[in-house]
């Protein structure tokens, strides 16, 4: 069980962001946990693309997707938000591979949607239940989340992307959207997003090669100022980040001197104003965890 210093950091940092954090963490060899406000639930925000990505390799397994076709880009997929697909000319072919690779390293929104319908939001859904993860629901695809918390709806052809981008870019958001709703928007827990990271690693719900593969790919994640950030130079982490408003959320497996342990940070309703700043707290709290785990 943690000690009081990891515990009074994560206090400290709450306080700052004026928000709510959950933090669950556990040492895969040892057992030695950290615990707060883990079965919370949080917004996921684009850690949803983890349990999108083992749903595409469970599907990868069972001969439903290959990962080498490829996908040709239109300009109905464009999605606003984070990513480079959005900018890219029309035509491109992309494999699926490649497709999840740019929805978890830089976090693009095109890839990740594409990907989404391929598998299926139900089957995702229903693949998590299937591993006991009771608070992880993720009904809504990147392009239904932004376009809600813009006030936006996607069934509306006068709500174009252009016009959904620069509500975006302005910060124009509405608080009564669905993607606000806890009730209705895409939703996890720490204790979740641990377990699910326990399974990929563990080798429990994939193929050996299926879970290089994720592995692989979560490692080369190129948005690294929370879990990673103020751990020491080289430390391995396989993670995959999120944010929108007033949530942050990193999640992943460290690859310490002692052995790998995953760690969930997520969090809400923070305050509005410098993401650094953020950041820079919820990066503490990841080194704690690192002290407390690995140390």
């Amino acid at each position: 069980m943690a000690t009081s210093d990891v515990m009074s950091i994560i206090q400290d940092v709450t306080a700052q962001t004026e928000g709510v954090i959950g933090v669950a963490a556990k040492h895969l060899e040892t057992g030695v946990h950290v615990h707060y406000n883990a079965d919370t639930v949080f917004f996921t925000a684009s850690t949803l693309k983890v349990p999108l990505l083992v749903e595409l390799y469970r599907q990868v397994d069972a001969g439903i997707i290959d990962v080498n076709q490829r996908i040709e880009l239109t300009e109905a997929l464009r999605v606003p938000g984070s990513g480079v697909l959005k900018e890219l000319s029309s035509g491109l072919k992309p494999t699926v591979h490649d497709l999840a690779m740019l929805m978890i390293i830089i976090s693009d929104n095109t890839a990740t949607d594409i990907l989404y319908n391929r598998v299926g939001g139900d089957n995702i859904n229903s693949t998590m239940r299937q591993l006991g993860l009771h608070h992880t629901h993720i009904p809504m695809t990147c392009r239904e989340l932004l376009y809600s918390i813009t006030g936006l709806e996607v069934e509306n052809p006068a709500h174009t992307y252009q016009l959904a981008s620069d509500r975006l870019k302005k910060g124009e958001f509405v608080l009564e959207g669905n993607g606000f709703s806890e009730d209705k928007s895409d939703v996890s827990s720490p204790n979740d997003m641990c377990r699910l990271l326990e399974l990929i690693y563990e080798g429990d719900i994939l193929s050996a090669q299926a879970r290089e593969a994720v592995l692989d790919i979560l490692k080369r994640q190129q948005l690294s100022t929370v879990i990673p950030h103020a751990l020491p130079s080289g430390t391995v982490v396989a993670h995959k980040t999120g944010s929108y408003r007033s949530v942050r959320c990193d999640v992943g497996i460290v690859f310490s001197p002692t052995g790998p342990y995953t760690v969930a940070i997520m969090a809400k309703q923070i305050a509005a104003g410098d993401r650094l700043s953020v950041d820079t707290g919820l990066a503490a709290v990841s080194k704690a965890v690192y002290d407390e785990l690995a140390g």
